[in-house]
């Protein structure tokens, strides 16, 4: 089955969270001489070795180069990467591409070359599972089709406008959450050097590695640091390699290595032994269960201390602005989309007038936990739905500026947390399910978890005419779920069945 390895990452977030790293976009930092290259090009050999298909992009490398640079790779598996040099791309034959917003003919030329690719590529995976007899497509979800390496940066900015790259990565950023590949993009430089184009992409990156390196005698140390994994406040961690004369990344094992010890959701002690995880949180073995029933025992805004934590229920209100993924849609267009959006809810009535609310950007949208009461994500969104009627009556779905969301709301447990600057917010399986629920709807749905929307029925006879039982849907990790359809017709909703639901 192919998957996508990232060298060194099990070494600093743990081989199962490791395991779990299958899609998203990756920015690694080094210096001159901290071998960045050597590393995309161990990235690509392991993918390489597993059945994924890759892309390596590098504007200073000639054809010749890239040939001497993977002449250790076998013929049958070279033919699974392809290799762009946007600078060198040929742009005489096509039409400049305008849905991309990407204003530079040779940058919207390797756009399109790399979506053609994965096309390609995906019809092929498909059309080969479709001929095999035990085959289906369910078996692939969940894995990149891709891995793309961006390499480097840096150099892209010495040939092209900085504004027309930046338009570049965004728009490669939406094709990588499209096709659920992975994406590693290098910089040259630090932190520090290059806090001006961090503080404009940072949001785009899911993991931020660096590799720093330490001159010790006639011997030289790298080390590749952990600087941000998007949705953890884990800290910093770093694991020693070294480059062998081979050009192979060894990183140093797991006996020398300083043990990366989870934390489990329960007890809050360092798990020795590799971790169970529920919701995408890790526990000992044996604490699943308790945690579950704990979990399901507390009230509403029932709190227990759990040292600098506490473990709290909720209910959640989770929203994201649908096509923003599309490439067609200018930045610009995307920025008024999230402020409209962040207005609207801001306005509502159910959002002003609750004081026990928890607000989570997540960039395409928000995450809302209300710590009292179960009804206010529900009357949340129905008032949320009544003010994009009177915004869209204004707009058209032909030039974008029509605004649809999707909605998902469930309760569950969270972690009262402190943040990197010591502020106090909300993260866990309340927040995590709720999304889960969200990515099932369509645009227009309100989509509730089953515990929630069962509570609600039997709490006023009001919800019985708007909230309607789609059935169970299974999501990661095997998970099964109950999901509820909340709608009115031409009030609020959408009662059409999902699409997932149908596959």
């Amino acid at each position: 089955m192919p998957e996508v390895r990232i060298p060194g990452l099990s070494s600093l977030i743990g081989q199962a969270a490791a395991e779990k790293t299958n899609f998203g976009i990756l920015l690694l930092m080094s210096p001159p001489g901290g071998g960045k290259t050597i590393f995309c090009r161990q990235m690509i050999t392991d993918c390489l070795d597993t059945g994924s298909m890759c892309i390596y992009i590098n504007s200073s490398m000639t054809r010749k180069e890239y040939e001497n640079l993977f002449n250790n790779i076998a013929d049958a598996k070279i033919k699974n990467l392809k290799f762009l040099n946007p600078y060198l791309v040929t742009t005489g034959n096509k039409e400049s591409d305008t849905t991309t917003s990407i204003n530079d003919p040779k940058l919207s030329a390797t756009f399109q070359d790399i979506r053609n690719t994965i096309k390609e590529w995906s019809s092929s995976v498909t059309n080969t599972i479709e001929g095999t007899q035990h085959g289906s497509t369910s078996t692939l979800n969940g894995l990149p089709k891709c891995a793309i390496i961006l390499d480097s940066l840096t150099h892209m900015f010495t040939l092209f406008e900085e504004d027309k790259v930046l338009k570049f990565v965004n728009a490669l950023s939406f094709l990588i959450k499209e096709f659920e590949s992975l994406a590693l993009i290098t910089m040259s430089g630090t932190q520090s050097s290059n806090e001006s184009i961090l503080n404009k992409l940072s949001s785009i990156f899911d993991i931020v590695l660096e590799i720093e390196i330490q001159e010790d005698s006639d011997k030289i140390k790298r080390k590749l640091k952990l600087i941000s994994i998007k949705g953890a406040s884990s800290k910093s961690s770093s694991a020693l390699f070294n480059i062998e004369q081979e050009g192979i990344l060894k990183f140093e094992s797991e006996v020398s290595s300083k043990p990366k010890l989870s934390i489990c959701g329960l007890c809050k002690a360092p798990i020795l032994e590799e971790p169970e995880y529920y919701l995408d949180m890790p526990f000992h073995h044996n604490h699943v269960k308790i945690y579950m029933k704990i979990a399901g025992a507390f009230g509403q805004a029932r709190v227990s201390d759990a040292g600098p934590s506490g473990v709290i229920d909720a209910s959640f209100f989770f929203v994201d602005v649908v096509g923003m993924s599309d490439p067609a849609l200018s930045v610009r267009r995307q920025i008024e989309k999230i402020e409209a959006l962040n207005d609207m809810i801001s306005h509502c009535d159910t959002f002003k007038k609750a004081s026990d609310k928890r607000v989570l950007p997540t960039g395409d949208g928000m995450a809302i936990g209300f710590m009292l009461s179960p009804e206010s994500p529900l009357q949340l969104g129905i008032d949320l739905h009544q003010s994009l009627k009177k915004y869209n009556t204004h707009t058209k779905k032909e030039d974008g500026s029509f605004l649809d969301v999707r909605i998902g709301i469930a309760s569950g447990t969270v972690f009262i947390v402190n943040d990197v600057n010591s502020n106090q917010n909300i993260w866990g399986p309340g927040i995590i399910f709720a999304r889960r629920v969200m990515d099932v709807g369509d645009g227009g749905h309100i989509l509730v978890a089953g515990a929630l929307a069962e509570s609600l029925l039997t709490l006023d006879d009001k919800y019985r005419r708007i909230i309607n039982l789609l059935g169970d849907y299974q999501v990661k990790h095997g998970q099964i779920i109950k999901i509820y359809s909340a709608y009115s017709p031409n009030e609020f909703g959408n009662p059409a069945t999902p699409v997932r639901f149908k596959s």
